[in-house]
Formats: structure tokens, C-alpha cells, sequence
């Protein structure tokens, strides 16, 4: 929590100095980039990392090759294909084919995606180090590795962008963080180096476990990036731009639990199933409690005070973004909830987790262009946060029957909210005293 703290310190200065550099279509134009190249490795995801962190072999050194070998070839043909995607969107944006006011009718778009793309091709290389680390709950050595790449692209992107305002600070800042990681996985950090090896059981463990969390990942990828990549069909990427340092506020919250999810409740709770079966729901609930706790609190907090922390951080071209900020503000309620399809993992159930992301993305796909016809953009924002709760009942059927479930537990946080809005208001008292 303290590094994820510190890398969003460093994320939010950074980004304070560059919405002042930029434009705000530039952060459009790179929040469908973003997307894209989100889409590109959610399609193919394996769950390597997770095949690592859960399996019986996970520190046998065949087994970590084969895992490494897979990683780069999948590395090669995504950039292959980020290549080929390119040149059809080049083709179609010169044809007329794409509507000439939306995000993807930029005429740089279709030279960003393959240059962006290279960072996943580097990260391929990375050695399976990394996984074994979490697989052995040694965080600070993962902690060190990402807040010293973070720094370093940084500082990179600071100085490009000093030297040539353009959105080409934002690509290069991109590539630096993980050439970065690479040299001090590689040079500063000790461990066995992998080699080129492929057993035929490993392959096939690896694409067993894989297959669910390949469906998962494709419609997680349509959740989690549906929202700009229909906005970006439907807005201007000035408005795109808005949008999303709204995004970027409140999804600095729901990162945070994903990576506590990631790095320390996955590899526990994938401990006590191997160890302790029977101690699974107590070591869930106790996640839960402290994700309870933030997520609800920073729910009720943001959604008083959106508008003010924009007006305070942002200058006049974002504070549209402050109303977005409140409404999706609540989605933070939903999310507590995510931490049961790392469960379902656990349990060997990953296709359960696949049903309740079809679910999110068929209601985000099918509400947020319904209401932004009939309710303009701040419809589509209330479609998107919906999105977020409506799998919840399935949720809980699904725990139910696994034996997962305990009612009074997943109600007995729900004051925090209150508690969120309280200080919220206490907030705005003492901003509105200042001023």
C-alpha cells in the first residue's frame, strides 16, 4: 500500500505538470491508444503470472522456461499485429471511412499504436522472476522495481516534453518504464536467468488454466476500456481528454485494490486453498474488510467533493471533469466486490469469473450508447458506473454456492459510505472558509 501510494504521488504529479503542457485532445487521443493496447494483451492472456503464482510447479525451472518462451512469442505477435491494425486504420481514416469529428479520425493515431505497442514486446523479455516473487509474497522487491522504472520514465517524459510539447512525450515515457524495469530485473536484481525451453506439459498446463482466463481477459479488456472506446466514437477527444483525468482520479482508488488484489491477496488466498481449505472464507473476508473500508470511503468522499478537487489540481479547460468525477465516484461501491472472482481462480472456477465480466460489458455495451442518445454524455456516465453493480446479485448466488458467502459481512461496512460523505462535506466546509 505504501509503494502503490507513492507511485500514485509521483502519477498525480506528473500528471498535474503535463495537463499543463498539453492539450487536453492529446490525453484523448492517448486514451484510445491506451485502450487499444490494453485490448491487444487482454485478447491473448494466458494468465501466465496467475499459472505461476497458483500452480504445483510454479518454482520448477522447466516449467518457468516454458512459461518464458510462451511470454516472448506472444510479445512478437501482438506488435505484429498492432503493426497490421495500424495500417487499417490508416486506410480507413484515408478513405473517409471514420467520422471526422471522433478520436480515431487523428491523423497521428495510426503511427502511435505501433510505436506504443513496442512496450509490450519489451515487456515480454521480462524474466519470470518477477511472478516467482509473488508467488512468494516478497513485495518489496517488486515495490522497488516499479517505483524506480516509474521514476525513470518519468523523468524522461518530463524532459521530452520540456524540450517538444507533443503527445509524443506521453509514447516515449510509455517505452522508457519498461526498458527500465528490464535492465533492473536483469542487472540489479539476482536470480536465475531463463532460458529457451518447451515441454509439451507445461504447454498444455499453461493453455488448461489458460483458456477461462483468455475469455475472461477478452471481456475484461471490453469492460474495462468499453468506456472510452464508445465514447471515443461518440465525443470529441477534447471532451475524451476530460473524461478521462475524471477517470484517472477515481480509478487511482480502484488500481490501488488491484494491485493489493494481485500481488497480495491473490498469492494468499491461492496459499490457504493449497494449505488451509478450510480457512479460504476467513482469509476473504479478512481482504475484504480492509478494501471495504477504502473503497467505500473514498465512494462517499469523491462523491461530494469532485467538482472542488478538480477546480483545485486542474486548470478551466478540465473542470467539466468534476461533475464525471462525482458520479463515478460510486462505481468505487461495486468494486469491493471484484475481489471474489480471484476466489472463484482459487477454487478452480475461473469460468465463473468469466460469467460476471459478460455480464458488466453486455450492460455497459447496451446502456452507454442508450443513454447517450437520449441523456448526452452525463447518461453515458451514469450507464457506465450501473455497469459496475449489476453482476453483484450474480456474485453473490455464485459464492453462495461455494460456500462463500456471509450476508452480514457484506453489510456491516456500509456505514464507511456515510462516513466518506461526512468528511466530504467537512471538505467543502473548510475549502469553502479558505476561499
Amino acid at each position: 500500500m505504501g509503494g502503490y501510494a507513492t507511485s500514485q504521488a509521483i502519477r498525480l504529479g506528473s500528471n498535474l505538470i503535463l495537463t499543463r503542457l498539453l492539450f487536453p485532445s492529446m490525453f484523448g487521443v492517448m486514451a484510445i491508444v491506451s485502450a487499444i493496447m490494453a485490448g491487444l494483451v487482454l485478447f491473448t492472456d494466458l494468465g501466465l503470472r496467475e499459472n505461476i503464482i497458483q500452480s504445483r510447479r510454479g518454482d520448477d525451472p522447466v516449467f518457468l522456461n516454458t512459461v518464458w518462451s510462451i511470454q516472448i512469442l506472444r510479445g512478437v505477435s501482438l506488435w505484429l499485429i498492432s503493426v497490421l491494425l495500424s495500417a487499417g486504420l490508416y486506410v480507413a481514416d484515408h478513405y473517409g471511412w471514420v467520422a471526422t469529428r471522433t478520436v480515431y479520425a487523428s491523423p497521428l493515431l495510426p503511427f502511435l499504436i505501433p510505436v506504443s505497442t513496442l512496450a509490450v514486446l519489451i515487456a515480454a523479455f521480462e524474466p519470470t522472476w518477477t511472478s516467482t516473487a509473488s508467488r512468494k509474497l516478497q513485495q518489496s522487491k517488486i515495490t522497488l522495481i516499479e517505483l524506480s522504472s516509474q521514476l525513470g520514465s518519468i523523468l524522461v517524459m518530463l524532459v521530452w516534453v520540456w524540450l517538444d510539447r507533443s503527445i509524443w512525450a506521453l509514447v516515449v515515457g510509455g517505452l522508457s518504464a519498461n526498458i527500465i524495469r528490464n535492465i533492473i530485473v536483469y542487472y540489479i536484481i539476482p536470480g536465475e536467468p531463463n532460458r529457451w525451453q518447451w515441454e509439451r506439459e507445461a504447454v498444455q498446463e499453461v493453455f488448461h488454466f489458460g483458456k477461462w482466463i483468455f475469455l475472461a481477459s477478452i471481456v475484461g479488456f471490453l469492460f474495462n476500456n468499453g468506456d472510452r472506446l464508445l465514447l471515443g466514437g461518440l465525443i470529441t477527444a477534447q471532451e475524451l481528454g476530460v473524461y478521462t483525468v475524471a477517470f484517472f482520479l477515481v480509478s487511482s482508488i480502484s488500481h490501488m485494490v488491484s494491485r493489493l488484489v494481485g500481488n497480495v491477496a491473490f498469492p494468499a488466498l491461492s496459499e490457504a486453498r493449497r494449505e488451509r481449505p478450510t480457512e479460504l472464507r476467513r482469509v476473504y473476508y479478512h481482504f475484504r474488510l480492509l478494501f471495504d473500508a477504502g473503497l467505500l470511503f473514498f465512494a462517499g468522499f469523491f462523491y461530494m467533493t469532485g467538482e472542488s478537487i478538480i477546480h483545485l489540481l486542474y486548470d478551466s479547460r478540465y473542470h467539466e471533469a468534476g461533475r464525471i468525477m462525482e458520479i463515478l465516484a460510486l462505481l468505487l461501491v461495486a468494486v469491493r466486490y471484484n475481489l471474489a472472482d480471484q476466489c472463484f481462480i482459487v477454487l478452480g472456477k475461473p469460468k465463473y469469473m468469466t460469467y460476471l465480466i459478460a455480464v458488466r460489458t453486455t450492460a455497459m455495451f447496451l446502456l452507454l450508447p442508450w443513454a447517450y442518445r437520449h441523456y448526452q454524455l452525463t447518461g453515458a456516465i451514469w450507464a457506465i458506473v450501473a455497469s459496475y453493480f449489476i453482476s453483484i446479485p450474480v456474485t453473490f448466488y455464485l459464492k453462495h454456492k461455494l460456500h462463500l458467502l456471509h450476508l452480514g459481512r457484506e453489510v456491516y461496512t456500509l456505514p464507511i459510505l456515510g462516513v466518506g460523505v461526512l468528511v466530504g462535506w467537512a471538505f467543502l466546509k473548510v475549502v469553502s472558509a479558505w476561499r
